[in-house]
């Protein structure tokens, strides 16, 4: 049995965004990611109410890092010394070898920038509401969704691959030496 395409990255994280905003990680709840109906990913911020094609992938783990003293895996860590914020770090799966087009065409160029030694193209948006705003800052929030975009308004919000059980002959499967286990260890997720 095949499955998606695995990556991880930023969803968000305290940055202040292209439109002035800043995301108090803290104050943001994430909780619907461990849920039966997850956080889904969608493409560059297309509802729900489009149907089913705009939703990509799904969240498969979830932690909010505060410091680097928060980093229980070396990819934690990797992007908590390129953000030096606190921020949410999620891995997702994307639908692509259950035969979503859309989940296809985001696999293939993420998959196409890692076998060019690229920062992915495609990186992440959180979606959702907002409860609380003092200023610029988001204190109280709700994440409902995660959008795959090419042009993030946080732009610390960086992605990279962890395994491509799907790719084509010539492209790399594995791009992480942790294992996956490892990786989507649950005990302490919020």
């Amino acid at each position: 049995m095949s499955t998606g395409l695995i990556f991880d990255g930023v969803a968000g994280s305290e940055a202040i965004d292209t439109s002035g905003e800043k995301l108090v990680v803290r104050g943001a709840d994430c909780s619907d990611w461990n849920t039966p109906g997850g956080i889904p990913f969608n493409w560059e911020h297309q509802g729900t109410d489009k149907g089913p094609d705009t939703i990509v992938g799904k969240v498969v783990f979830l932690k909010k890092i505060y410091s680097k003293d928060d980093c229980e895996t070396d990819r934690q860590k990797e992007y908590w010394e390129k953000v030096q914020m606190p921020f949410i770090y999620v891995v997702g799966r994307l639908f692509d070898c259950a035969g979503h087009a859309g989940a296809q065409a985001i696999a293939a160029i993420m998959r196409d920038n890692a076998h060019h030694g690229e920062p992915l193209m495609c990186r992440l948006s959180v979606e959702g509401s907002t409860l609380v705003k003092e200023g610029p800052e988001l204190r109280e929030s709700v994440v409902k969704r995660i959008a795959v975009t090419i042009k993030p308004a946080n732009r610390t919000a960086t992605t990279g691959l962890l395994e491509d059980p799907g790719a084509p002959s010539g492209f790399e499967k594995k791009h992480t030496k942790e294992k996956m286990k490892d990786l989507l260890d649950f005990d302490d997720a919020e």
